[in-house]
């Protein structure tokens, strides 16, 4: 799960709130539940993301700790691509 399909997911949810007032007088009551709607959504990609970013950095540990010379070479050169992309392009991408 990324940008694009938190934004994908957000565009349905305000397409059919927009759909939704033309049928309804209820103002408040369409705006309280599309906000929890919204507030769901942010809620479950926000954890999504953070469970990505929590298995990556588990990997990365265990490779690290590992008696493999092999494997922590690998992590090494990870970290180090991953400081030089940072270094170039900042820390994160919104576009991704």
């Amino acid at each position: 799960m990324g940008v694009d399909d938190f934004r994908a997911e957000t565009r349905r949810l305000l397409e059919r709130a927009l759909e939704d007032a033309q049928q309804t007088d209820e103002r408040e009551a369409l705006i309280e539940r599309y906000t929890d709607e919204l507030t769901l959504l942010y809620g479950r990609h926000a954890h999504a993301l953070l469970t990505e970013v929590i298995e990556d950095a588990r990997t990365r540990l265990d490779a690290r700790l590992s008696p493999d010379p092999i494997r922590q070479t690998i992590a090494t050169v990870q970290t180090t691509v991953q400081d030089l992309w940072n270094a170039l392009w900042g820390p994160g991408d919104i576009r991704r």
